[in-house]
């Protein structure tokens, strides 16, 4: 894929969720879509996944960072594999949507909320989801990849 591509992607990504979360801190404060399941909820995050680290902004940038630059250098290695580059472009999109928002105000903007069973999962953000999806797009890429090679040793 290339690399004037990828940056098209990451710009839109990143883009729409700064713009997600402008709106949401301008004008949302609960709004509840399904009852006793999911709702809009604004809140400020200033620790990782389930508030680890809350009030650790140096340790957490510190930590996106080396994410940064460890996506960018895989992103780049695997250019040519059309897959895994969506999948560390998704990421690389969510990790600096968070990161800019971490910089600038030492918090992440978080808004999606549900309820599953009783229990309130954290609130996340369209920039974790991008996170996610791109770990997982990535992992399961390399697991075929894997399996692609076993099946080629047993066939020899």
């Amino acid at each position: 894929m290339k690399k004037s591509r990828v940056i098209i992607l990451v710009s839109i990504l990143l883009l729409i969720d700064l713009i997600i979360k402008l709106l949401v801190s301008r004008y949302l404060e609960k709004v509840v879509i399904i009852d006793d399941f999911f709702s809009l909820t604004y809140v400020l995050n200033d620790g990782a996944a389930f508030s680890l680290f809350a009030s650790k902004t140096f340790f957490l940038v510190l930590i996106s960072l080396i994410c940064l630059f460890f996506v960018l250098h895989e992103l780049n290695n695997n250019l040519d594999d059309k897959v895994t580059t969506i999948g560390y472009s998704l990421v690389l999109s969510g990790l600096l949507g968070n990161f800019i928002d971490r910089l600038k105000d030492g918090y992440i903007i978080d808004y999606l909320s549900f309820k599953i069973f009783s229990y309130n999962f954290p609130i996340f953000n369209f920039a974790d989801i991008l996170i996610v999806v791109g770990i997982f797009i990535v992992i399961i890429k390399e697991i075929l990849k894997e399996r692609g090679k076993r099946n080629e040793v047993r066939s020899k």
